[in-house]
């Protein structure tokens, strides 16, 4: 039987000519954390970075546990992600080298989830890589619908592989992701799990934007758990806009409690 030789030019001439585009669209971002009742420290910890080839991406890590361990081992794991992504790395590469940085760090005693939310520009994509326990809630158009989680944490199993799932980037798409306290919240008052589709479509139809969305949903969670959160909680969402006239300002607003 003949081998069949692989087409190094194949991908090149299938390529969408599109992927080489640079879209005209704006990415809106908001990003709200707050660390479990009585520790001083949240472990888990996010990231925004700027893409090499235009766009930006969001990167989420939940440390294993709660308070200063789990904060060192989230800054170490988003740390070295966000050095690969501003070096060209795909998001899938980042993801895998990210794992085998924590199985070497801990040798599988420890987990991590870890997420990457990517709004491509160059390649017009929006790419999701996710590693854990939480689904993240995803719009395209008029439809808003939860997508589960495909791959369990990072740190514990040799081949652990991420998730990935690509969108075309276009006006009117918007993502949202969770860590697992935000999930759970309610949980030990034996209230029904939040339905965070309906919560993020609502805030989703609202005039805010993502920063005060995100705000907004991470309140919703808190007050579940009657303002004391059970665990860290983190909500990071990111909105894909129309450009509004040639304004070539980019802003980022950061806002930390006293300690």
């Amino acid at each position: 039987m003949p081998l069949k030789v692989r087409d190094p030019l194949r991908w090149c001439r299938e390529r969408p000519e599109a992927e080489e585009r640079r879209v005209p669209l704006a990415i809106d971002l908001g990003i709200a954390k707050t660390n479990k009742y009585a520790s001083r420290e949240s472990g888990d910890t996010a990231e925004v970075v700027e893409r090499p080839g235009g766009g930006v991406s969001g990167v989420v890590v939940d440390g294993q546990g709660s308070g200063t361990g789990a904060k060192a081992l989230s800054l170490l794991l988003t740390g070295k992600a966000v050095a690969l992504l501003k070096e060209g790395v795909r998001d899938g590469a980042v993801a895998r080298a990210v794992h085998d940085t924590l199985l070497a760090y801990r040798g599988g005693k420890v987990s991590a989830s870890l997420d990457i939310v990517s709004a491509d520009l160059k390649h017009g994509a929006l790419v999701l890589t996710r590693n854990g326990t939480s689904p993240i809630i995803l719009r395209t158009g008029d439809d808003v619908r939860s997508l589960p989680p495909v791959e369990g944490p990072i740190g514990i199993y040799p081949f652990t592989r991420p998730g990935v799932e690509r969108f075309p980037l276009q006006a009117g798409l918007q993502v949202w992701v969770f860590t697992d306290g935000v999930v759970t919240a309610g949980k030990r008052a034996g209230m029904p799990r939040l339905d965070l589709e309906s919560v993020a479509g609502a805030l989703m139809d609202s005039e805010l934007d993502a920063r005060a969305q995100a705000r907004r949903l991470l309140q919703v969670a808190m007050d579940a758990d009657s303002g004391r959160p059970g665990d860290d909680m983190c909500v990071l969402t990111l909105r894909i806009l129309a450009p509004a006239g040639d304004d070539a300002v980019r802003t980022l607003h950061m806002s930390l409690p006293g300690t």
